[in-house]
């Protein structure tokens, strides 16, 4: 698929109330992954993403994330306008991942979604990675105990390092989907891997859209 074709494809789907989920070439990227898939390879599935996001009702792109530049570090909230997505897109990633059309999140719902995305932005929250440490803490917990039980407890216990002021990207968009009444994912949002978000209690019409390139 050609460059024109590929950005064609991939910009019918930046639209307001929907979620994206990326997979990036770098290493960072494939280190999520990797540490995700203690939990996943184990259940027989693997971990697909390392990033999630959403386009809020304004139609720009709201994610908790780490960016690099000549300038300057970005480490928390970042808000981007869909041109500014689609090009980090083609540039960084190798599968990007759509959800739309939700069943049980009304208009007001996604209103509501936006703006806890604009508070938390306004309130400076840092990207966690503190937080993240914390999370493959309690993955290892996971891994090494046998009683299903207690393996369940661990998954809805608070990360070590939760800090009110800090979320990595899924604690992100699990805190602000809750807005719309709804729980995103059925464990804490601190220790939540990205592919939790597959295994959503949301409702939605469309199959999962994914496209490799």
């Amino acid at each position: 698929m050609n460059k024109k074709a590929l950005k064609d494809k991939i910009t019918k789907h930046l639209i307001p109330k929907t979620i994206m989920f990326e997979k990036g070439k770098g290493f960072i990227s494939q280190a999520i992954l990797e540490s995700q898939n203690i939990v996943w390879k184990e259940t027989g599935k693997h971990s697909q993403w390392s990033h999630i996001g959403f386009f809020g009702t304004d139609g720009k792109f709201y994610e908790s994330t780490v960016k690099f530049g000549w300038k300057k570090i970005l480490y928390g909230i970042r808000v981007s306008k869909p041109e500014k997505i689609l090009k980090e897109i083609v540039k960084h990633d190798e599968e990007i991942g759509f959800q739309d059309k939700f069943e049980n999140i009304s208009d007001e719902g996604w209103e509501a979604i936006t703006q806890k995305g604009k508070e938390l932005k306004k309130k400076k929250v840092k990207y966690g990675g503190l937080e993240l440490v914390g999370t493959l803490i309690t993955i290892l917990r996971w891994k090494l105990s046998r009683n299903p039980d207690k393996r369940r407890r661990i998954l809805r216990e608070h990360n070590p390092f939760d800090e009110s002021r800090s979320m990595y990207c899924i604690a992100f968009v699990a805190d602000c989907i809750e807005k719309a009444n709804v729980n995103y994912v059925d464990v804490e949002h601190s220790v939540s891997t990205v592919d939790h978000g597959w295994f959503t209690k949301l409702k939605h019409e469309n199959k999962k859209i994914a496209i490799k390139f």
